[in-house]
């Protein structure tokens, strides 16, 4: 799908530029995220990244031969999440799933460099520890290896995850769910967590998978789908706008959410609230794209924590962008500092 202005204009789009921010409220906003608490349920593992060089092939296959310089694990999936949370000043609950293996060992260590507690990951022997290790030589993944399992929890593992969540809903602002579809959220489990989470009074935004059912999110405030998880979400090809919205209607239809963010990559972010026809894109401000990786867990952390301190849907979702393009410009999966994000907007005319 092309995007253009022209494109745009016609087609009951409103396009946010830079000249129509409001930074000083914005600023106000990024000051708001150390008062900020969230809680974080969804699939969480390691990222392993093995660097080196590559100078020969193999004489045993035609693969490339590489001398390892070095190895640097980082908290990945919803664990990344997290740790944007605590970067941008907010404090944060994790609640996951882990094997009793060398995987956990590491994954407890990064936590707790981070300040992140590990109390609340439950722990299930018939499962490993997600890890996703990266091949990289020069800047260019060669290749990647994951270790994990995605068959379905125990109710036993279920109603031990919904017990830590209840344990500290009532502290949070907010839940985040991160379904990164390796067997711990199940329809029935997502909709019991958001319902408990609605009897709070807390917002509910989440990131999508696209092989699971829209009516696991059932009642959830905002989604954070990206193109291709919202055309397979709603079952229906995305070539244009006017398909998109199509879509986003579908998916806000069917999970009765508030609103749903649409992430585009390139492209920035295009926004849809139910029962509204009109769509807000926010265009992206990436200054140079090194590495995607992450970039989703960045943009929904920033989406809350800026919800939760009182920013409407566009003001969050740019923030959100904002990051997000300050995110996709580091190596591997990374996380953004307030900092960061205002050095970015004052870098943008």
């Amino acid at each position: 799908m092309k995007l253009s202005l022209e494109h745009l204009a016609s087609d009951n789009v409103t396009l946010v530029q830079p000249k129509d921010w409001n930074r000083p409220r914005l600023l106000e906003l990024l000051q708001q995220f150390s008062k900020k608490r969230v809680v974080i349920l969804g699939d969480v593992g390691v990222d392993r990244y093995t660097e080196g060089t590559v100078d020969r092939i193999s004489p045993e296959a035609p693969v490339p031969i590489v001398r390892v310089d070095q190895e640097r694990l980082k908290l990945g999936l919803a664990a990344n999440v997290a740790d944007n949370i605590v970067e941008l000043g907010g404090q944060c609950d994790l609640i996951g799933l882990v094997g009793l293996d060398s995987g956990f060992e590491d994954l407890k260590q990064l936590m707790k460099s981070k300040g992140l507690s590990s109390d609340r990951l439950i722990a299930d022997p018939s499962r490993r520890t997600v890890v996703k290790q990266r091949i990289v030589s020069e800047r260019q993944q060669l290749l990647r290896v994951d270790y994990e399992n995605d068959h379905s929890v125990s109710q036993d593992i279920r109603d031990k995850v919904y017990a830590q969540l209840e344990s500290v809903m009532a502290q949070a602002d907010a839940l985040i769910i991160e379904d990164y579809a390796k067997g711990l959220l199940s329809v029935e489990l997502s909709k019991r967590c958001i319902q408990l989470a609605k009897r709070f009074g807390k917002p509910v935004l989440t990131d999508p998978n696209r092989k699971t059912s829209l009516s696991a999110y059932l009642g959830c405030t905002t989604l954070t789908p990206n193109r291709k998880e919202a055309e397979v979400l709603a079952k229906t090809p995305i070539r244009s706008f006017s398909d998109m919205r199509n879509a986003a209607q579908i998916i806000l239809g069917e999970t009765g959410s508030d609103s749903l963010v649409i992430t585009l990559g390139r492209d920035g972010a295009a926004l849809f609230k139910r029962g509204v026809p009109n769509t807000v894109l926010i265009p992206t401000s990436a200054r140079e794209v090194y590495d995607v990786s992450g970039a989703g867990d960045t943009f929904i952390s920033v989406l809350t924590l800026a919800t939760i301190a009182g920013a409407t849907l566009e003001e969050a979702s740019l923030l959100g962008n904002i990051a997000a393009g300050v995110e996709v410009g580091k190596r591997g999966t990374a996380t953004v500092t307030v900092d960061e994000i205002v050095h970015s907007m004052q870098a943008i005319a």
